[in-house]
């Protein structure tokens, strides 16, 4: 991979954790209607993902996806190590890992806001 390649990567990677926190952070959790097994911040991580054409094989995929990455964070990942594996192991664009990332951050552990490039 080029250097070039490397940081547009790298770049829109950033943007659209920016844009998953800024979306999904603004969004009200008791405004969201759960489904039967689906708490509200479940509800409001998938809508916010379908929102953006995101999609996951079963909702439960989708949110221990989400809580996979929480729980990097947890264990000392940095924000590119974590993209880097979604990268990885999906083939999902590199906009919609980063977008992702910024989502499940801002709906499960916005405590690790500060780990997402500014």
């Amino acid at each position: 991979m080029s250097i070039t390649r490397i940081t547009t990567v790298a770049r829109t990677l950033t943007l659209a954790a920016i844009i998953g926190v800024s979306a999904l952070g603004a969004a009200t959790v008791a405004n969201a209607q759960p489904a039967t097994s689906m708490s509200s911040q479940d509800v409001t991580f998938l809508e916010g993902m379908a929102d953006e054409g995101i999609t996951f094989t079963t909702p439960d995929a989708g949110v221990e996806l989400a809580q996979h990455i929480c729980g990097e964070f947890g264990s000392g990942a940095s924000f590119e190590e974590v993209a880097a594996e979604g990268l990885e192991h999906s083939s999902l664009s590199a906009y919609d890992v980063g977008y992702v990332i910024g989502g499940s951050v801002a709906v499960y552990c916005p405590w690790y806001t500060d780990e997402l490039p500014a």
